[in-house]
């Protein structure tokens, strides 16, 4: 028996709609003159807790970006409700260039279609600055699980359903989403505030399986604490070459990266756009910031704003028909 798989995302009791842009406007524009700015830290809101991707990958890019901008960049983790907590702060705040936001393909595309009253519209409420890269998911078991393969490990599912898996993002939850509808598996998603959470109770064998950001994982696959299985790039990681990926086993054709990328508040000043812009891309393409994130299992990437807004618009449609393909729920 197949049983549709859960994604619980609640929201706090402040997490109200962005009024002003809800109707179709924008906040009024506070922002200082572009030729003084900035003259103070700038605040970037991370949507998930410490080490995480989407923070892993902040604290790598913040440090040669606040040097370039002359301002330390001061990470604000606001983690819950698949990202949408930390999303909407960011939504709210004023868009004079002193708050960003380090989005991810669960803030900015999943969650439209993940959660009901969405109190931020990703496409609207937002000014795109620059893509910054992807990563690929892991699928780790806990060491009790009697499988060294994937193939093995679906093996092992059909002859013991009704387990469960560990999700705290949509990138953690739909791969696995996907595994379990395609095949016809009895399995099912328990979520958590943040993947290090999910991770710590795989760990301990409360539940047997997730998927997980590489950059999350890497160190406790090394030390043995978890077994990777499976990775959902289409081609295996230079950091685990001897996982295959799933679509080499048992999902052929399959990938799916969980990505990233700076966004600002709706009605940033073009010429605030277009050095946070140069900066990012600049600070992307420097090769310590390179090998440090490619450590980590990143891939980075950069864009144009227009790019990325497309990009944007592209991946909340993509989600769409995943999210409906694979029955995750709307909360």
């Amino acid at each position: 028996m197949h049983r549709r798989v859960l994604f619980a995302a609640t929201l706090s009791a402040g997490a109200l709609p962005v009024a002003a842009r809800a109707q179709g406007g924008t906040a009024p524009s506070t922002a200082p003159s572009p030729a003084r700015w900035p003259d103070r830290p700038i605040r970037v809101f991370v949507p998930f807790a410490p080490g995480t991707a989407t923070d892993n990958l902040a604290r790598v890019v913040a440090e040669p970006l606040g040097a370039a901008l002359g301002q330390p960049i001061i990470i604000e983790n606001r983690a819950g409700a698949g990202g949408a907590i930390g999303a909407q702060a960011a939504a709210r705040a004023a868009p004079d260039g002193y708050s960003l936001l380090f989005g991810s393909a669960t803030t900015q595309a999943a969650n439209v279609s993940l959660i009901r009253n969405l109190p931020y519209d990703p496409a609207r409420d937002f000014t795109p600055i620059s893509r910054l890269g992807h990563i690929a998911q892991v699928l780790v078991v806990h060491p009790s699980v009697p499988a060294q393969t994937a193939v093995e490990f679906v093996a092992w599912l059909r002859a013991n359903p009704g387990r469960n898996f560990a999700a705290a993002s949509s990138g953690n939850l739909a791969p696995a989403a996907f595994l379990v509808k395609r095949l016809g598996l009895d399995a099912q998603g328990v979520t958590y505030r943040s993947p290090p959470q999910a991770l710590t109770d795989v760990m301990a064998g409360t539940v047997p399986f997730m998927f997980i950001d590489m950059s999350a994982v890497l160190g406790h696959v090394r030390a043995g604490a978890v077994r990777a299985l499976a990775v959902t790039s289409a081609r295996p990681s230079i950091l685990l070459p001897e996982v295959p990926p799933l679509a080499a086993t048992v999902l052929p054709g399959f990938e799916l990266l969980t990505w990233f990328g700076l966004y600002a508040p709706a009605g940033l000043p073009e010429p605030m756009v277009a050095r946070l812009n140069a900066e990012a891309r600049a600070a992307l393409s420097r090769p310590e910031v390179v090998q440090r994130l490619i450590g980590m299992g990143f891939e980075p990437q950069s864009s144009t704003p227009e790019e990325l807004r497309d990009f944007t618009r592209s991946e909340i449609e993509k989600w769409r028909g995943l999210v409906a393909e694979t029955g995750m729920e709307v909360t």
